[in-house]
């Protein structure tokens, strides 16, 4: 049995994750301003399915996040004690990636669960080996349809002339004076012919001219389709470096979501076999957003990605009845006033209690005070990245297999780095369709498990 045979799974993916949200405590939930105003913000979670027969199935929440925000590139932290990108999407993806590492370590213990641990021999090197167990599929769930170029029509459609005209030329906004420069610096075409810090500032301004035809900041440009954005979505917000869900979603369906450091100990990547959307959705622009644009490359033959296990994997996109009382949609029809929640909250299956991130950083750590591992959310790369060493470190020892004198000296993207497959699929991707993706510089991931 499939998950594919389980009766109306789309409905039952969103009601279980929104009872999940339900379930959880106020803090960071949004919250009335009076009568006429509220916040609102977006859910995501990441569903395992594990299914024996038709009658004999379950389907359980395993990694939730809500949010609307990220830190702009002046806040940005080289020691990976921030969640960079506080989007709803990527919390959730964020902690799947705990949960994974979670329940290997319960693995080992003699614990069930979807991961089976073994072991595998190369040019006489032995080494883990994690698979995951038959019957069992992930599936996410979001509330409205990904920020970037999943929703431009729905917005579009849904967008008064009024409101229209406000975003693009409000009275009330600031002016659009902030320095691009740390985006186009960093734009992988750009990194990659390494002109713009060779060149004169008139070559500078042409290559910037250049890259605005082929990406755009947020919202802006309703009826550019098929290319690729920045958050936020305001074009009075400061620049900031993280890639829209809708590029980040497409970019999963080849990569996975375990990311690369994870990719070091499963045998294959991780795919969603389902995303169900509630807002804004239009299928069109989801298939086309999320899979869809990749096709193109596809049909030319040009994007050569790596042998088994990479490929364009395509999702089954559905919609959901069920609504989300915090969405935009539904406070919009009760409000005169709807502003975005400036927190996010993760919850992981296994956790005693949800946690609340603002600014990159759990609710209440102390302004102006370096972050430390109380303060430090549990998803941030450093949280991560010592999560994962830990659990290598553990499927190494279940093997009799000791730790290499340098492992723990090595820097958080040198780890990323040894997936050598993993590396060599995310550059013909970037190559030959995403070309101007904005890449975090190197500088941001040259920690190490020391600066835990």
């Amino acid at each position: 049995m499939t998950w594919q045979e389980i009766e109306d799974l789309s409905n039952q993916l969103a009601t279980k994750s929104i009872e999940c949200f339900n379930r959880l405590p106020k803090a960071g939930k949004p919250t009335q301003h009076g009568s006429k105003k509220s916040e609102w913000t977006v859910l995501a979670c990441i569903l395992q399915v594990y299914a024996k027969s038709k009658d004999d199935y379950s389907v359980q929440v395993v990694s939730l996040g809500t949010g609307l925000k990220c830190l702009p590139y002046s806040k940005l932290c080289k020691q990976g004690q921030l969640v960079h990108d506080s989007h709803a999407e990527v919390i959730a993806k964020r902690g799947f990636q705990r949960y994974i590492l979670d329940q290997i370590e319960k693995s080992l213990k003699g614990n069930d669960g979807p991961f089976c641990v073994t072991s595998k021999t190369d040019n006489d090197n032995v080494s883990p080996h994690v698979t995951l167990k038959s019957g069992y599929s992930f599936h996410m769930y979001i509330s409205q349809s990904p920020c970037g170029d999943a929703s431009m029509t729905g917005i579009a459609e849904s967008q008064t002339a009024e409101s229209l005209a406000a975003f693009q030329a409000g009275s009330k906004r600031k002016s659009n004076t902030f320095d691009l420069t740390p985006l186009t610096n960093n734009i992988y075409a750009n990194k990659k012919r390494k002109i713009i810090s060779n060149n004169s500032i008139q070559q500078q301004q042409k290559q910037q001219d250049e890259c605005n035809e082929s990406f755009k900041r947020g919202r802006y440009g309703f009826d550019n389709l098929g290319i690729l954005r920045t958050k936020p979505g305001r074009l009075d917000s400061e620049p900031t470096l993280c890639m829209s869900c809708s590029d980040k979603l497409a970019r999963w369906n080849v990569l996975g979501v375990q990311s690369a450091i994870l990719t070091q100990i499963l045998e294959n990547p991780i795919y969603l076999e389902s995303i169900v959307v509630g807002d804004l959705f239009d299928q069109v622009s989801l298939e086309r957003a999320l899979y869809g644009r990749l096709e193109k490359s596809l049909e030319k033959d040009t994007l050569k990605l790596s042998p088994a296990p990479y490929r364009l994997h395509r999702p089954k996109i559905f919609k959901t009845s069920e609504s989300f009382e915090f969405s935009k949609t539904i406070l919009e029809s009760k409000y005169s006033t709807v502003i975005p929640s400036g927190t996010a909250i993760l919850w992981i299956e296994g956790f005693q209690k949800s946690e609340v991130i603002v600014y990159g950083r759990k609710q209440g750590a102390p302004k102006g005070k370096p972050t430390n591992s109380k303060t430090r959310s549990s998803i941030c790369k450093l949280a991560l990245f010592q999560k994962f060493l830990e659990c290598y470190s553990a499927l190494r020892e279940s093997l009799s297999v000791p730790m290499d004198q340098n492992d723990d000296k090595m820097t958080y993207n040198e780890w990323k780095q040894k997936a050598k497959v993993y590396q060599e699929t995310k550059t013909c991707l970037l190559d030959e369709c995403f070309s101007q993706w904005v890449q975090t510089p190197k500088e941001f991931e040259e920690f190490t498990i020391k600066d835990a």
